[in-house]
């Protein structure tokens, strides 16, 4: 029945954020729903939905590697030129896909949303799909292919990157800062159930070896000084030298969410959080809510990335990108804020909620797409 009144019927890709993870993991804790399953209940609906699954803390580029692979099929291929600048291994052993949407082109193309760095990993795909490098010679990058995204959708993306980065690198271990990213997630079912997808560095847990010793083997390696990291590409740097060589399409519609679950200090611009986040992401909320960029409006926050920093890269050497908020009629190259959502960073992909709360949230992704469906 949906696609009997739709506009198209391009199939909706869900990429996940930091430390998120796919469908056969986290022994059936689904990131896009929690404990119930987004993607399935909107097939229901009549909706073409896949779940990607990227690597949880890897770069933007090398989880959009991963993210054009697994929908067009093939082998994991992340570009000579990059392999050799950060000295990855450009063809990771057994990281081959049939492809969940083979016929991808730019008569096929493809609606994306993002949660977190999801967005971000988005954006990233939108800017290899369109650039051509020299000496390359994976389909992606050898050429350029126009047209194949018809819509980005962001959750919580920090689009000019968090202030929540550099306070925890600098501050803290390593281990420790990863840790206050990931926030409200049980660090034993990580364990258990849980794949870090770093193959690429070639540190892929061995068979007999316990998490402990290869967290300490990551903790080890040359990837948590490198500029090929998650940790990079979230800072308030890393968010502005990517947003300096990406530009908007004039062919893709572009929306956002924001949220937020902090409250402003009385006689004080700085935030506190409230009631709406989980207890597990206070100390990074507070962190972030005193910790300024350029103006107040910084402390504003969802526990994990700046409530400013969600509605549309703003600080690229050319100026922001075109930016609204969404009047009910889409548009095509410009960003458009749906709505911000008093909720903090986990609870808006349906993490430790409850039933009636689950309900709540999935009706914004079912009307999303609703709204996909409907665009020309």
């Amino acid at each position: 029945m949906t696609s009997l009144f739709s506009q198209n019927t391009q199939p909706i890709f869900l990429i996940h954020g930091f430390f998120g993870w796919g469908r056969d993991e986290m022994n059936g804790y689904y990131y896009w729903g929690g404990e119930q399953d987004f993607q399935e209940k909107l097939k229901a609906f009549g909706y073409e939905v896949y779940t990607l699954s990227v690597g949880p803390v890897s770069s933007n580029w090398d989880r959009a590697i991963e993210a054009y692979t697994q929908i067009k099929g093939g082998c994991i291929n992340y570009g000579r030129s990059h392999s050799e600048k950060f000295e990855i291994i450009q063809y990771p052993e057994g990281k081959c896909y049939e492809g969940l949407y083979p016929q991808w082109d730019e008569t096929n193309p493809v609606h994306i949303i993002g949660h977190s760095q999801g967005g971000l990993t988005a954006r990233m795909l939108e800017y290899l799909l369109i650039s051509q490098f020299d000496d390359e010679s994976s389909s992606l990058l050898s050429k350029s292919h126009s047209g194949w995204i018809k819509s980005i959708t962001t959750a919580s993306t920090p689009h000019d990157g968090t202030t929540l980065t550099p306070i925890i690198m600098n501050i803290f271990p390593f281990a420790q800062s990863i840790a206050a990213w990931v926030g409200s997630f049980d660090s034993n079912i990580l364990k258990s159930f849980y794949s870090f997808d770093l193959d690429q560095w070639g540190l892929k847990k061995q068979e007999k070896e316990s998490y402990d010793e290869f967290w300490s083997r990551i903790k080890s390696s040359k990837i948590k000084n490198s500029k090929n990291f998650s940790s990079w590409d979230l800072s308030i740097e890393g968010a502005k030298q990517f947003n300096s060589i990406y530009s908007t399409n004039q062919l893709t519609y572009y929306f956002s969410f924001a949220t937020y679950a902090t409250r402003q200090q009385e006689y004080a611009e700085r935030h506190l959080p409230d009631k709406n986040m989980r207890w597990l992401l206070w100390p990074a909320g507070l962190l972030i809510g005193q910790t300024k960029k350029e103006n107040h409006f910084w402390y504003k926050n969802d526990g994990i990335v700046n409530t400013i920093s969600m509605y549309a890269p703003t600080t690229g050497k050319n100026g922001p990108e075109p930016a609204t908020f969404f009047n009910g009629i889409p548009e095509k190259g410009i960003w458009q804020n749906i709505e911000t959502y008093h909720m903090d960073h986990h609870k808006i992909i349906g993490a430790n909620v409850n039933k009636e709360e689950a309900n709540e949230i999935f009706s914004i992704y079912l009307n999303h797409c609703k709204l996909l469906y409907g665009l020309k």
